[in-house]
């Protein structure tokens, strides 16, 4: 499971969360155009700006928390809902469907095994048990 969260986690902040927190923040302090709130938008969703801040958040947040295996299952059951919403999206874009697929199927396993014995989430359930 460490493998899994750390693979999932490094990627999912390296390749993506990371660069869209980097220009969503520009976005929000020096009024640069973000891409990713413009392709929110045009895809109908109500306060697109606010729509497309979380899901960076929750990337970035959420990576963060399968590095570290603090609140794996619900990090994960938050990225499961905005991989699976991703999937609704882009339905007819193979290589995006195909990753977001991926990560699903890394959220799922993660959501219903958790995040393992080597986690902070192990941790602290073995110092209230003993």
């Amino acid at each position: 499971m460490l493998i899994l969260r750390w693979c999932a986690g490094l990627t999912l902040m390296l390749q993506h969360a990371w660069e869209e927190g980097v220009r969503g923040w520009k976005h929000v302090w020096h009024k640069e155009p973000w891409a990713w709130a413009v392709e929110v938008t045009e895809r109908g969703f109500p306060l697109p700006e606010v729509v497309a801040a979380v899901t960076v958040a929750a990337g970035m947040l959420g990576s963060v928390f399968l590095l570290t295996g603090l609140l794996c299952r619900l990090s994960a059951l938050a990225l499961l809902v905005c991989a699976l919403g991703g999937l609704f999206l882009y339905g007819g874009v193979p290589d995006t469907m195909e990753r977001l697929a991926l990560y699903a199927g890394i959220y799922a396993v993660l959501v219903i095994c958790g995040p393992g014995r080597f986690s902070l989430d192990a941790l602290f359930s073995n110092r209230r048990a003993g």
